[in-house]
């Protein structure tokens, strides 16, 4: 059996009117979103109706409760955990604590908080577990309570001293609930190869004989001991290793620890790579024991580990999450996983499918049944969704560019209109091609609540002008494209907008276009255009080309040419590779910041789409409620490249 749901109601985040209602599925189930969205509430609802196996000492407390926007603090909560698809033998054994829906048998294990406040102040906290929906059913038992009991990994975990030997340790738990391990702990029938208890029982005696042992025990008796006991309560000591306790103190004994890489002396290795050992150690013992629920919790697996590590560490958790394969002869159980991570070279690495964002303390599953997308873009995003990408599931706020110019400027122009992106928590994903609406629609539903995630995609127009037909050659440009062409290409751009995803298309060609039109910012992209074009780091060098294109933008002002035709002599070496997209917008980003423009002057100068798009995330991000931002009418709708029926991308 697995679980199939995670509820919550009235506990920490998750309020009694929109409770959190958490579909898993019985293989790896990934937990991303932003902080204080509720990933880690999630994890401990589900400790706190399992419990765990550990030392861990789960009790409620008072802050638990949820509180109100007003401040008030509830009085109760109910935490749910609902199992299906039992077993024959599942079903036998916790008959009485199941429930029969629709002919079908599903176990709900609840626990049930309330708080009382005290007359003397304070509040006086009580929980009960019950089976049932609303856990009104018969309370939980040893025998169910300990095979439902889930293993968690905390954060930031101590891995070295859980694989220490001690007393308790949690290595001596593993190791002592491992199947193999019950024929281990007493002798061997005669005749048949000595268990673990033989072998130590030996070590032992061996130990006791040893001339320099048996001496310092015979010294500490007879010089001390002696000495210092009654006539009628002698005092003897014995020095050996151990080995005659019971078979958990000889498993507390034992340590687990890598090996130098030249796999002789023991070395102290790095947290990562103790980290792994750990939780290779977990994974063994919930994959082979028959006797519990194979269910691990894992906080932020990434702790400590190197990115390509978290990779490695995907690839085997997923295959442990996987239905064992007949063919192959896999033996092993079908572990399941319910696992936060704030990485995205994490997230990278796993399938869409297999993710939940957490968003507003509410769940949005991203499986093919949820989202916007259709099958092929989930193969799509298999190939191309990277790490550099996969911030967008930890964004509070999103922007969505085609390219290195877009995503190396934006933030120096957000930045001069006042609001900078980082402290707006807002991200950059750069696609690098015109697949814009390929990660969009991640975020957009199919039905339900949308993901209160404001993302503001920015797709060039282009179109280029009349006064550019000598750069483009056989390329249409503006005049000879007709207005149903030009209405058809800006419908294909904003074709996906909805949600809370907007789209904010270029006023007229590309980004570096639309800024050299723009006549208080005009010089300064012919400044960076200039730059851009040279490999030489020398100050004095910089300093002539800035010069030299000031004066270069004074004569074509001078000379009458327009803002257009101005605009088209800056972008020509950009639009001839002589002048990268990426440097041009690196040499801009840094004039720009040098400038004492006003943010209220930038606000002015600046393409109003751009501008648009920024109050978008930002205005987005500090109310808490996105709204779409309202284009102008010669931007609602849009177009396929040259009058071309528009084509998915």
């Amino acid at each position: 059996m697995y679980i199939s749901e995670i509820h919550a109601s009235g506990f920490r985040c998750f309020e009694p009117t929109a409770p959190l209602h958490l579909k898993l599925s019985p293989g790896l189930n990934i937990l991303v979103g932003p902080n204080d969205a509720g990933k880690s509430a999630i994890i401990d609802a589900a400790r706190y109706v399992l419990w765990t196996r550990g030392d861990d000492y789960i009790r409620p407390d008072e802050h638990d409760f949820h509180v109100s926007a007003t401040g008030i603090r509830g009085l109760d909560f109910l935490v749910r955990c609902t199992f299906d698809d039992l077993s024959a033998d599942e079903e036998a054994r916790f008959l009485e604590w199941c429930t029969n829906e629709k002919g079908k048998l599903r176990l709900h294990v609840c626990m049930r908080g309330a708080r009382r406040v005290s007359p003397g102040g304070g509040s006086i906290v009580s929980s009960q577990h019950r089976a049932g929906a609303e856990g009104e059913g018969l309370p939980l038992d040893g025998e169910l309570r300990e095979y439902l009991k889930a293993t968690y990994l905390k954060p930031l975990r101590d891995a070295e001293r859980e694989m220490r030997a001690g007393r308790r340790s949690r290595l001596s738990r593993i190791l002592g609930a491992m199947p193999t391990m019950g024929s281990q702990s007493k002798p061997a029938a005669p005749g048949a190869r000595a268990t673990l208890h033989d072998t130590l029982a030996a070590a032992d005696t061996a130990v006791r004989e040893n001339p320099a042992v048996g001496g310092v025990a015979s010294s500490v008796n007879t010089d001390f001991l002696d000495k210092l006991s009654f006539v009628d309560d002698r005092l003897v000591a014995t020095l050996d290793l151990g080995a005659g306790g019971s078979f958990d103190q000889i498993l507390e004994r034992f340590e687990l620890y890598l090996n130098s890489k030249a796999g002789t002396a023991r070395v102290q290795r790095g947290l990562g790579y103790n980290n792994l050992l750990f939780m290779a150690a977990e994974l063994l013992l919930l994959q082979s024991h028959p006797d519990q629920v194979p269910f691990l919790l894992i906080e932020e697996p990434e702790a400590h580990l190197h990115p390509q590590h978290q990779t490695l560490f995907m690839e085997v958790l997923a295959a442990r999450a996987t239905k064992p394969d007949p063919d192959k002869a896999e033996t092993h159980q079908q572990v399941q996983v319910l696992l936060t991570t704030h990485s995205p070279q994490l997230a990278a690495g796993a399938e869409l499918e297999t993710m939940t964002m957490i968003v507003g303390h509410r769940a949005f599953p991203l499986g093919a049944a949820h989202t916007r997308l259709d099958a092929d873009d989930y193969e799509f995003l298999r190939r191309f969704l990277d790490a550099t990408k996969a911030n967008l599931f930890f964004a509070r706020a999103l922007i969505v560019v085609e390219g290195d110019g877009e995503f190396l400027l934006l933030p120096a122009i957000a930045e001069k209109l006042g609001r900078p992106l980082s402290r707006h928590g807002v991200s950059i994903v750069n696609v690098g091609h015109r697949g814009l609406f390929r990660y969009s629609r991640i975020l957009q539903r199919r039905t339900g609540n949308a993901i209160p995630v404001p993302v503001a995609l920015i797709p060039d127009r282009d179109i280029p002008p009349a006064e550019a037909k000598t750069l483009v050659g056989s390329r249409r440009t503006e005049n000879e494209l007709t207005q149903g062409e030009i209405e058809a290409r800006l419908k294909t751009l904003r074709r996906d907008v909805g949600d809370h995803v907007d789209a904010f298309v270029a006023d007229s060609w590309t980004l570096e276009f639309d800024l050299a039109l723009r006549p208080e910012l005009a010089e300064s992209v012919h400044q960076s255009v200039q730059l851009a074009k040279t490999s030489s780091r020398k100050s004095e060098r910089l300093a002539m080309i800035v010069q030299k294109a000031s004066e270069t933008y004074a004569e074509w002002k001078e000379a009458g040419f327009s803002a257009t035709e101005i605009a088209v002599k800056i972008y020509q070496p950009v639009h001839d590779k002589e002048a990268s997209k990426a440097e041009v917008a690196e040499r801009l980003a840094a004039i720009l910041r040098q400038r004492t423009d006003t943010p209220e002057q930038m606000r002015k100068w600046l393409p109003p789409y751009l501008v648009r798009a920024i109050d978008y995330v930002t205005d987005s991000y500090e109310s808490g409620a996105p709204v779409i931002a309202a284009e102008p009418e010669a931007e609602d709708q849009e177009i396929g490249v040259d009058g071309a029926p528009a084509v998915k991308v």
